[in-house]
């Protein structure tokens, strides 16, 4: 009977252990969705601007041809280009991350639809109730104290189970990491040829090239070091003891990233600034993954102990 029991807990627990962090996750998600929403709105405001100025700029006038004459136009018509490839640049990334958050709150909100999770409140008080006269007609030491270990092996179990996600997840956001600095160390190669040895159109043009090609990769870790943040924060919420992860500022690297990455004059120092920044991400990255595979080994400790101590107590 105290078996049955074990396990009908364990089984409930995790249904609402699941259900909650999936309603945690979609809160998360669509607060996330409406504040991306307003910066993409915000960032397509300011490209139509920035488009409307090169158009603008572009129109014939008296005073353009006075520009040209003079030699200015070109520089006023090459900094408005710049510009306004900066703006689309971040409202692409907004677009996609728009998107990615959208179909996040579809699965999450199509997941919470499990019919598991329909009655799930009501099946655990009854349990409860079930559990509590059992405990009534049982009631000695041994058996409260195995009851004790039982409810103890399901909460490291369960963190055990959250952890393994995060730990999983950091090492996507490892592997996005890597391919997004991988093209950097191609465009930056490019952009020395460039810079320092007269490169010429053609590789002026292949460094543009690399450049903005790298933006889908740069997309991608930011969107798995999303994931990353979401599991570890269950992880946080699991833990009984103190668990804080440091994260600085490592979620929102892509602000930095984008910012004047076309503009020519510093393109070289940016590429490398960019690399840098995703070096130090790679490290907290790693230092967050000890930390986690340190907690998963005193957790699979923790369970040897009550392993032990429930074998101690049956054979005594």
């Amino acid at each position: 009977m105290r078996q049955d029991i074990q396990e009908r807990q364990y089984s409930l627990q995790e249904k609402r252990l699941k259900q909650r962090r999936l309603i945690k996750r979609l809160e998360q998600t669509s607060q996330k969705l409406i504040a991306m929403k307003q910066e993409r709105d915000h960032l397509h405001r300011q490209l139509t601007k920035e488009q409307q100025d090169v158009v603008k700029l572009g129109k014939f006038s008296f005073a353009k041809k006075i520009s040209e004459w003079t030699g200015t136009w070109d520089e006023k018509m090459k900094k408005e280009i710049e510009e306004a490839a900066e703006a689309e640049l971040k409202f692409n990334e907004a677009e996609k991350n728009v998107l990615d958050l959208t179909e996040e709150e579809n699965v999450l909100s199509e997941q919470l639809k499990d019919p598991d999770f329909i009655y799930i409140e009501e099946e655990w008080e009854d349990f409860l109730k079930e559990k509590e006269a059992w405990i009534r007609m049982n009631d000695s030491v041994s058996n409260q104290t195995l009851q004790k270990i039982a409810d103890d092996r399901v909460r490291v179990y369960s963190m055990i189970r959250e952890i393994d996600e995060a730990f999983e997840a950091g090492q996507k956001a490892e592997r996005a990491l890597a391919g997004a600095m991988k093209k950097l160390d191609s465009a930056e190669g490019i952009s020395t040829w460039d810079t320092f040895l007269g490169g010429g159109l053609f590789v002026s043009a292949l460094k543009y090239s690399e450049i903005n090609s790298s933006d889908d990769l740069v997309h991608q870790a930011q969107r798995a070091l999303r994931h990353y943040e979401t599991e570890l924060m269950d992880v946080q919420d699991a833990a009984t003891e103190s668990f804080q992860v440091n994260k600085n500022d490592i979620f929102t690297f892509t602000d930095v990233f984008f910012d004047n990455i076309f503009s020519d004059w510093k393109i070289h120092t940016r590429i490398t600034d960019a690399k840098k920044k995703l070096h130090a991400i790679m490290q907290d990255v790693r230092r967050i993954q000890d930390q986690l595979a340190r907690k998963r080994a005193a957790s699979e400790e923790e369970i040897r102990r009550l392993d032990q101590q429930q074998a101690d107590i049956i054979l005594s």
